[in-house]
């Protein structure tokens, strides 16, 4: 059985914060401004919206399938754990990579699942084969793994994703939170396939991670069947305006998304310089880059004394948000007097 894992949220709030994959920038003034006047006319005294529909509606236009085929949740996690909790149970078995995101560990544990894990490098190929092999000599009960992969930032192309899905009897979740920063995604095959589904969240690319507003999108006879065990009100009043008001202006906050893309690019080749015997960066799809150190304590050191607060995991390996220009030269600035041994 899976013992019950604690997840370790974020409490480092000062200096430059490049650990939890947020945006380094708010939202626009003038979108904060029109949240708050349409907040102002929601009726506080009654309960939301219990569909989220009109948000749900919002989302299923931006990413082009039919409203009822989308789900909102208090974050993607709330629908990560929704997906776990219906099929995973004492005993069943959930199939993710090594390293994934570590809340699928908490969630399976909640049910006294087991985890299955296909162990993945940063650095080499994914072999479809082998891990369709794996996935079904465990017999799993759901497949799940996010993609881009948090947190190596690698991509598994989508002929294999559709190989995977096809392989499989049973749910297939694409966790695709870093979406908006990759080429690809699964979005535009739910309809071919019952057995798959594709969280997304808003927290990444439009900066809206303090809301907590996150998707499940599928199928649409599967998603009909789940909507019955979906927590009434998950979704605040609040989340609801806001989320409707910020992919309204979609345009706009993807274009930040789009110059955090050109600064991650600008950073995996400044960084491959940098590479050594002791430090690799790799490169990456989302908006962050995973890294190897054997002398990690002092590369921490170097980045503590910057007031950088990166990502640090019980390996040997951290992980590196893409922030603001002046945030990733303090990064490379801390890199570079790691590789000057000073």
């Amino acid at each position: 059985m899976s013992e019950r894992t604690e997840y370790q949220a974020m409490k480092e709030r000062t200096g430059i914060l490049l650990n939890a994959n947020e945006s380094s920038v708010n939202l626009p003034a003038a979108i904060r401004k029109e949240i708050a006047e349409a907040i102002t006319r929601i009726s506080f005294h009654r309960y939301p919206q219990d569909e989220a529909s009109a948000l749900c509606q919002a989302y299923a236009a931006y990413v082009g399938v039919k409203e009822e085929q989308v789900l909102a949740g208090n974050g993607s996690d709330e629908m990560l754990g929704l997906m776990i909790g219906l099929h995973i149970h004492a005993g069943d078995r959930l199939y993710t990579l090594s390293p994934d995101f570590s809340m699928y560990d908490y969630y399976v544990g909640m049910h006294d699942g087991a985890i299955i894990r296909f162990e993945r490098g940063a650095d080499t190929p994914f072999d479809v084969d082998a891990f369709i092999a794996r996935g079904r000599e465990a017999d799993v009960r759901m497949v799940l793994f996010s993609n881009p992969n948090n947190p190596t930032g690698q991509i598994i192309r989508k002929k294999d994703l559709c190989r995977i899905v096809e392989a499989f009897d049973c749910p297939v979740v694409i966790d695709e939170a870093y979406g908006e920063f990759a080429q690809e995604t699964m979005i535009d095959q739910v309809d071919r396939y019952e057995n798959l589904f594709v969280t997304r969240t808003l927290s990444k690319a439009f900066a809206f991670a303090a809301a907590r507003c996150g998707f499940l999108i599928g199928n649409e006879r599967s998603m009909a069947k789940l909507r019955a065990h979906k927590v009434p009100y998950n979704v605040n009043s609040m989340t609801q305006v806001a989320g409707c008001i910020v992919l309204a202006h979609k345009e706009e906050l993807l274009s930040q998304c789009e110059l955090i893309k050109q600064e991650r690019e600008q950073m995996i080749k400044e960084c491959a310089e940098l590479n050594d015997e002791t430090l690799t960066l790799y490169p990456s799809h989302a908006n962050f880059l995973y890294g190897r150190c054997s002398q990690k304590e002092r590369l921490l050191a170097l980045m503590e004394s910057r007031q950088i607060t990166i990502r640090d995991y019980a390996d040997d390996t951290f992980r590196i948000t893409i922030g603001a220009p002046k945030e990733n030269e303090a990064v490379l600035s801390a890199l570079r007097s790691y590789k000057e041994g000073s």
